[in-house]
């Protein structure tokens, strides 16, 4: 009985506590009902608190948290499922007489309850500490630009020593001095372009310092490379921050501060100098142990029995370590930041930087003086004087150099035998031979009125300027003779940014976007013009009081501390142009400090709360350009209205809710900018069809809450309607949320220039797609549609794929890219990328018949995340497709199993003898402009090319880097298949050492296995190679190849199969290899396969510098014993982490091959016993060890090394 007890208890307890819960379901109903309520109540209220605070992050170009992003997805599930809930017809059985039949109560009830858990469960983690990140920065690539740099032989030696600092751990700061025009900030820009290339850095911060140094500008800077947000913070706490992270994470950064016009205190900045200078002047040596930091002392792993031998042994290698050490120029703690400094003065460097690290750049010698001067000339033969007549007069500052080439170019232009001589007597140049520059060169400067004030615009306008705000402001002074477009405007400015640029005062690499100019002409320039056109510029600085500016025609406050705030009124009867940017947002503009204004046409303010509008603002009833950006506009802005005048209105970046309904009156605005005006929900209707002479028009990220409004109403929007009637309009920059709001007829047919996002803007953010600069001279179109939405009913999308230049796309409805999308084959874009799309099948894919030229100028193309996208291209294609594709980027697309087939080029004949004879001629110029293939993650990709086996080699001579990562399925580069099964063949050809054997499926055994790379494929300019996590045996055949002679860098990690990195040949083909990066191939006991060679004459990797080994569980030997002496001769750095069957890290064979080394890291070996082993032959110091250059050591977790240096037959 008892036992029938035991077994019925635990069931009646079960029974009793379940049979309640379920009961209380059905009598908690309402209860449980009314909770869930609350608790999604409350969830949207978090959920909307996340919302602002990822809006606000984006705004300043954060990167949202993964995380973050995961929960708001979870909660759009969770809302459906509410949603769903609250629908469910069960509810209506709940009351009345259906109260009899539980079923409906019991089943919500259970349902509800469950749903509160889960809403309690996403409002508790959506308590996270940071929503999002900022972007890592690594430079400010504007700035690193130094197109057009020439190498003068004379300065190559100053280059030099001032790399070697940068190499040398005891160097921390690093001065370089000369005169005005001796070309500083160009070999600044080349240093700091060397010093990313050698990846001596991993960031570089170059930082322009003006006249008036701006202390909280210069922290900014340097912080936004570090990635550290110090906004708000007080210039001492900023420094604080930046001295605690540069002194605790060490980061590894060269600090640029450019024409430091005085001394600057570093450590009050925030970058540590005297807490560490006495420091760096001892040469320390620092050895991390696991074992409590010290050998003196060790103990076994239970800490309480010595190990017999061991500390004697330990003691030795310490003292060993010590004693070769103080001969040693090492510092390990002291490498991760510098500074370089650049200034007219060596007065103005600290007195921390050392005497050997200040360097004085000197005029040119004769001969580059030469070369500049016919650089600039153009070196034809029409000068009709000797060489040494030209050296005798053109030496000195390049600046100098280059005004008398261009001033003397010019002249010669008109003349029929021009002669020095004859130029002299011009007087166009007063010459000397002194350092100075020439004072009166009456032809290097713009003659005419106009290019003269276009020039010292430029000059006001401060660091990297925007040409298309030279646009504007040209536009709004109407300084512009017979111009009354925007569109005459931007080209009149472009030919005078080039006649500049002729006269070397400004210089560009694209004339659409960016120009520059250098800080000596920048100087020059606004010293003058205060004194000789009534200019007024401050820049970065604290304004402490206000000048007299009666006479000004022009003033500019950008970046600066206005002290004292503004006067109440400017007396100012001639000005012109006015432009105030502050940080100060209660910084407070008087009522009447515009009284005194009448006659001004330009007024930019910039980072203003303005509650309310001066009343003096409409005095200026002749402003032709007002730009309120950046501002919190909290104020009526009807008054805006009363500038008939206006051609240029921008609110661009500020904060408002509505557009005054008054700016219909503005009929001769021809620029209306409202970009990142996130608040913005209202435009009056009929205002912008009001607007007739509207030629451009920014509205990116705004009114976006607007047009959802009208998507949800299922109508058209009457503002994209209104947008037609702008007969004018040639430039939209626009985002609208849905394709369904656009009308049927718009305009997209006579714009010149576009960017249109069209979807869920959250997409365009993916991947490395980047919507450009709103005023780059681009077509650029960003489409993500619904699963319901039909594309080809959309005539005016089909117009804008006709022209677009950029592409992207994401769920757009179709299977084939071309085929469905335009069929002409895309013949103007430039750059393409798919993302997160299930649906594309092919990127083209046409027949025979059908083939046109598709994609002819495609430079870039991105594929990420395309589920099932099957080929890029699938039947055959011109030599034309694809001629100027660039870069190559293919992730996630698990159906892919092949990038390209050249089985599928075909000429104009359609023999298909003559197809392949022809075929054969030219396939050196299909894909010829390849300089970049990524590809990762893509499980089903077996090759990136397919080749017909009556197919020549093919050559992709342009192609500089490849990276093939997580490919399971690959084998090799290319496969032969025959023609008769194309396109999905089953019988694939692959070549080996030559010969083509028929394999159906992978080889196992590695000795047979085909190479990654045969010989069908030519790569001879390839620089960058990086293989990881691929299923290959080989990378390369055992014989030499000269495809690769040129490659620089060659990272492999993770691939389980390779037993050696390559064979002795091919290592010696490998001549110009300067880094070599090899991680986690697990089974790999050799770098190099010797076997049957006679190694003694090969010479392998004599330009490697770097190696690092880290995850090689069976590594036993690093270097062949065999190889010529001269491999190996530029090492500089070694890190070996993690190879737990080396036994020793230098053999003695490797003597007077680590004679170039300088850093030397070893760590997690458990085996290692000995550091370099010496022959018996080899000269032994005091020290007990021999000489080398090693200024950087870490020695840590070897718990088996014994000694640093050991005679080659000692014994262990």
């Amino acid at each position: 009985m008892e036992t029938v007890f035991k077994i019925i208890d635990p069931v009646i307890v079960f029974l009793w506590g379940h049979g309640i819960k379920q009961v209380s379901y059905i009598f908690r109903y309402t209860k449980n009902l009314e909770e869930l309520n609350k608790k999604v109540k409350r969830l949207g209220e978090e959920k909307e608190r996340l919302d602002r605070q990822c809006s606000e992050a984006r705004k300043k170009g954060h990167i949202v948290e993964a995380r973050v992003e995961e929960w708001f997805g979870e909660v759009d599930e969770f809302e459906t499922s509410v949603e769903n809930y609250r629908k469910n017809a069960g509810h209506k059985k709940t009351r009345g007489l259906y109260y009899l039949l539980p079923y409906y109560r019991h089943t919500l009830g259970r349902q509800a309850k469950k749903m509160e858990i889960e809403a309690l469960r996403l409002t508790e983690e959506s308590k996270v500490d940071e929503v999002s990140h900022a972007e890592k920065v690594t430079s400010f690539d504007l700035t690193s630009s130094n197109s057009g740099y020439i190498e003068f032989d004379s300065r190559k030696s100053i280059v030099e020593d001032i790399m070697t600092k940068l190499k040398d751990p005891n160097m921390k700061i690093i001065g370089l001095h000369g005169s005005q025009g001796m070309g500083k900030s160009t070999l600044i820009r080349k240093i700091a372009n060397k010093a990313k290339d050698e990846g001596l850095f991993d960031r570089v911060a170059e930082i322009d310092v003006t006249v008036n140094p701006n202390p909280l500008k210069i922290q900014e800077d340097i912080a936004h490379v570090l990635g550290l947000s110090l906004a708000g913070e007080s210039e001492n706490v900023r420094a604080y921050y930046l001295r605690r992270w540069l002194k605790i994470e060490n980061p590894s950064i060269l600090i640029i501060l450019d024409n430091l016009h005085e001394r600057l205190d570093l450590n009050r900045l925030g970058i540590p100098v005297d807490d560490d200078y006495d420091l760096r002047k001892k040469n320390q040596l620092s050895i991390r142990s696991s074992r409590q930091g010290s050998y003196s002392n060790h103990e076994d792993t239970e800490g309480s029995k010595k190990i017999s031998g061991h500390t004697k042994e330990a003691a030795r290698v310490k003292q060993d370590v010590g004693k070769y050490l103080e001969k040693a120029n090492f510092l390990g703690d002291y490498k991760g930041y510098k500074v370089l400094l650049s200034s007219r003065y060596k007065e103005v460097f600290l007195d921390e930087v050392d005497v050997e690290s200040k360097f004085s750049l000197q005029e040119l010698d004769d001969n580059d003086a030469l070369i500049l001067f016919e650089k600039v000339t153009g070196g034809d033969n029409k000068i009709s004087m000797s060489k040494e007549e030209i050296q005798n007069y053109c030496t000195g500052l390049p600046m100098r150099i280059v005004k008398f080439a261009l001033a003397f170019k010019k002249w010669s232009e008109s003349e029929n035998k021009p002669t020095m001589d004859k130029f002299k007597n011009q007087g166009l140049v007063e010459w000397n031979k002194s350092l100075e520059i020439p004072n009166n060169i009456k032809n290097d400067l713009p003659n005419n009125k106009e290019l003269k004030f276009i020039f010292l615009l430029c000059a006001q306008m401060g660091h990297l300027p925007l040409v298309n705000d030279l646009v504007k402001y040209c536009f709004g002074l109407g300084i512009l003779e017979g111009v009354s477009s925007l569109s005459a405007a931007r080209e009149k400015i472009n030919e005078s940014i080039q006649e500049l640029k002729n006269l070397s005062l400004v210089s560009y690499k694209n004339p659409n976007v960016h120009f520059n100019m250098s800080h000596m002409v920048r100087d020059d320039a606004l010293s003058n013009a205060l004194m000789d056109h009534n200019i007024f510029v401050f820049r970065d600085g604290k304004l402490d009081y206000w000048p007299n500016l009666e006479k000004c025609i022009s003033i500019s406050i950008c970046n600066s501390d206005i002290t004292d705030g503004f006067p109440q009124v400017i007396n100012c009867p001639q000005l012109k142009f006015l432009q105030i940017e502050t940080k100060d947002p209660s910084l407070e503009i008087p009522k009447n400090f515009f009284s005194s204004m009448k006659n001004l046409l330009v007024l930019i303010l910039t980072g203003f709360h303005l509650s309310s509008l001066p009343n003096s603002i409409e005095d200026l009833l002749n402003l032709r350009m007002l730009c309120l950006e950046r501002c919190t506009l909290d104020c009526n802005l009807s008054v805006v209205g009363k500038f008939k005048k206006l051609r240029i209105l921008s609110f661009s970046g500020s904060q408002l809710k509505n557009l005054p309904i008054e700016l219909r009156y503005l009929d001769k605005l021809r620029l209306l900018d409202i970009s990142d005006c996130f608040e913005l929900k209202i435009i009056p209707p009929n205002l912008i069809s009001n607007l007739t002479c509207l030629e451009e028009l920014y509205i990116r990220k705004s009114l976006i809450e607007m047009l959802k409004e009208r998507e949800e109403s299922k109508g058209h929007n009457a503002f994209l309607s209104e947008l037609a009637n702008l007969h004018q309009l040639k430039v939209v920059d626009l985002s609208i949320p849905c394709v369904s709001i656009l009308p049927n007829h718009l305009f997209f047919d006579r714009l010149k220039d576009n960017k249109i996002e069209i979807g869920d803007f959250e997409i365009f953010s993916v991947g490395e797609f980047k919507m450009p600069n709103k005023y780059e001279e681009l077509k650029v179109l960003a489409l993500q549609v619904k699963d319901d939405t039909d594309i080809h009913s959309y005539e005016g999308i089909k117009l804008l794929f006709e022209t677009t230049q950029s592409l992207l796309l994401g769920n757009v409805g179709v299977q084939n890219v071309v085929n469905e999308l335009n069929i002409d084959g895309f013949q103007d874009l430039k750059h393409l990328s798919i993302i997160n799309n299930n649906d594309i099948k092919y990127v083209n894919s046409t027949d025979l018949s059908n083939c046109v030229n598709i994609f002819p100028n495609l430079e870039s193309l991105c594929l990420y995340n395309m589920m099932n996208l099957k080929m890029i291209c699938d039947g055959p294609m011109t030599l034309e497709s694809f001629a100027k594709l660039k870069t190559i980027k293919v992730e996630m697309c698990y159906q892919l199993e092949t990038l390209f087939s050249f089985y599928a080029i075909k000429t104009s004949t359609s023999s298909r003898t003559s197809e392949i004879f022809e075929c054969n001629s030219y396939t050196k110029n299909f894909l010829a402009s390849l300089e970049m293939i990524e590809v990762c993650e893509c499980k089903s990709l077996k090759e990136i090319l397919q080749i017909p086996i009556d197919f020549d080699k093919v050559e992709f001579l342009k192609l500089r880097t490849l990276t093939l990562q997580s490919l399971p399925s690959f084998t090799c580069f290319n496969t032969k298949v025959k023609r008769s099964c194309w396109p999905h063949a089953m019988e694939a050809q692959t070549t080996n050492r030559g010969h083509t054997e028929i394999s159906t499926e992978e080889d196992d055994h590695s000795d047979n296995a085909s190479p990654l790379f045969g010989e069908l494929v030519e790569v001879p300019n390839i620089e960058n190679l990086n293989l990881s996590s691929l299923n290959i045996h080989k990378i390369w055949s055992n014989q030499h190849l000269s495809s690769f002679q040129n490659l620089i860098r060659l990272v492999v990690k993770d691939c389980d199969k390779l037993t050696y990195l390559c064979s002795l040949p091919m290592a010696s083909s490998l001549k110009k290899l300067k880094s070599l990066i090899i991680s986690g191939c697990l089974i790999m006991e050799n770098i190099f396969e010797i076997e049957g060679i006679n190694a003694h004459k090969v010479c392998v990797f004599p330009k490697l510098e770097e190696i690092h080994l880290s995850d090689m569980k069976r590594l036993r030997d690093i270097w062949h014993t065999k190889v010529n002496i001269d491999s190996f001769s530029s090492l500089i750095s070694v890190n070996i982490e993690e190879c737990n069957q080396l036994d020793k890290i230098f053999p003695s064979h490797m003597e007077g091959w680590f004679e170039s080394l300088i850093n030397l890291k070893v760590s997690n070996c458990k085996y290692v016993k000995v550091i370099f082993e010496v022959s018996d032959s080899e000269e032994i110091d005091v020290s007990g060890g021999i000489d080398t250059n090693l200024q950087v050591i870490l020695l840590k977790d070897l718990p088996e090394l014994k000694e640093l240096w050991s005679k080659w037959n000692s014994q262990f």
